[in-house]
């Protein structure tokens, strides 16, 4: 049973203070306490966890929460074995799979946040305390406020697992620029089929690529990304017209049915790269540290890895270096993945048929693809080995056709050089601009301008 304090019951000091309660934040006050740390970990807001976010987690994601002991009991969680992909090319889908051993699954994101809750407050040395805020880190000590009322708890060490409100609590050059890139719109379907069970089903050839995943016995979850340009999108009906031809056909007749009987949800689709360096006694961890599009589901995952390193870790100052490599491939490839299947220009669509041809046609490529995907390498050199295969049949197709198709896929090749530059870091900070094959600045808004009522931020 989760058990939670009032601000007057908590202690004086701690070990650390852990600021959220989601899957980054109950993860590394379960990783600290194991090594016997006292930790306090505060939630502001227990009911965010209702929102539409991240729930499929990859195998490394899983692995970091079996060894932690916090899947024990989790019985609505539904097994991920890889990835079905639609290219809408008229050869069928693709099969994209985790090794034999390994396997991620998906949950609806409140009954997770719930499951971690219960697992992280019920341990020894974990104290768990909702409807607190916390304020003024000065990496010795943390204010904390409830109903009026304010305390101040040393800790040596404070943890900032806010997700993207970080900006709020950590100085601003802690954390880069946020550009928004779309809007997710997510549907539960009850009461329907997947062509592929226990994978998740990416859908190319609509607006933008939609995913379906199971998350129930009698769920499914299906995320549609919007353009921002497009004003209709809060229609169902233009969701229906926009994406109802390249839906796999098990899922048509109960999209249609939950489009008018179901509410949309709505999240907001960011990249910020990933910072880790901050104040002393301050270490950021999950969406605190960076953001990237969630069609490759990596959020909670590269959350559960963070958790896992820091605790690892002798000094914030070799946590931060060693999660910026660890992140930087998952960055570009996330970014990379997105990008290919949501532009169109002549260079793109050159990119996206040598992808889905690749993978067609190499078992070794599919291996690498979904080992980069899953985190289970990070390695710059997979990353280049896998793009530079792709790149040259692109090419081969291009090779003879105008300017501008030739121009549109040498921006591509941007992506290979990123990853193996020697000043990846001062990159990665600029990767709003050139380092990616078109600039994320062209969707670059005002984050108040582009908020519509009921939109949160997926993870």
């Amino acid at each position: 049973m989760q058990t939670t304090l009032e601000l007057s019951d908590i202690r004086p000091r701690y070990d650390i203070v852990v600021i959220g309660g989601g899957p980054a934040g109950c993860a590394t006050a379960a990783a600290f306490a194991d090594r016997g740390a006292n930790v306090l970990v505060v939630e502001s807001n227990p009911n965010a966890a209702r929102r539409f976010a991240g729930e499929w987690i990859h195998p490394e994601g899983a692995r970091v929460l079996e060894s932690l002991g916090l899947l024990n009991g989790l019985e609505t969680r539904v097994a991920g074995r890889g990835f079905m992909v639609f290219p809408n090319d008229g050869f069928g889908p693709i099969r994209l799979e985790y090794g034999a051993r390994n396997k991620g699954f998906a949950c609806e994101h409140e009954g997770l946040v719930a499951h971690l809750r219960r697992g992280v407050s019920s341990r020894e040395r974990v104290d768990y305390a909702e409807g607190i805020r916390a304020s003024r880190l000065d990496g010795t000590s943390v204010s904390l406020s409830a109903r009026g009322a304010l305390r101040v708890i040393g800790a040596p060490l404070t943890v900032v697992a806010t997700g993207r409100s970080a900006h709020k609590l950590v100085a601003e050059e802690s954390t880069a620029t946020k550009v928004s890139i779309s809007l997710m719109a997510g549907l539960v379907v009850r009461d329907t089929e997947l062509p592929f069970e226990e994978f998740g089903h990416v859908i190319t050839g609509g607006p933008g690529p939609a995913l379906a995943y199971r998350i129930g016995q009698d769920r499914v979850r299906l995320c549609v990304d919007v353009p921002h340009d497009e004003k209709r999108a809060r229609d169902p009906k233009w969701i229906w017209r926009s994406f109802a031809d390249v839906l796999p056909s098990p899922l048509r007749e109960g999209v249609e049915r939950s489009l008018g009987e179901t509410s949309l949800h709505w999240a907001a689709n960011s990249f910020r790269p990933r910072r880790y360096k901050t104040g002393r006694g301050v270490a950021l961890v999950g969406d605190a540290a960076g953001v990237f599009h969630p069609l490759t589901a990596m959020g909670i995952t590269m959350s559960l890895l963070d958790a896992e390193a820091l605790s690892e870790s002798r000094s914030l100052a070799v946590y931060a270096e060693r999660r910026a490599s660890e992140t930087y491939v998952p960055e570009l490839l996330s970014n990379a993945i997105y990008q290919a299947f949501a532009r169109d220009d002549a260079g793109t669509l050159a990119i996206r048929d040598a992808i889905f041809r690749t993978w067609r046609s190499s078992a070794t490529q599919r291996d690498r693809t979904m080992d980069l995907l899953g985190a289970a390498t990070t390695r710059r050199a997979d990353f280049v080995r896998a793009f530079s295969h792709v790149a040259v049949r692109a090419g081969a197709e291009v090779l003879f056709s105008d300017r501008k198709s030739v121009r549109d896929l040498a921006g591509w090749l941007r992506w290979p050089w990123a990853s193996v530059h020697p000043h990846r870091n001062a990159m990665r900070a600029r990767s709003v601009t050139w380092a990616s094959p078109q600039s994320w600045r062209g969707n670059r808004q005002d984050e108040t301008a582009t908020r519509i009522e009921g939109v949160e931020h997926v993870s």
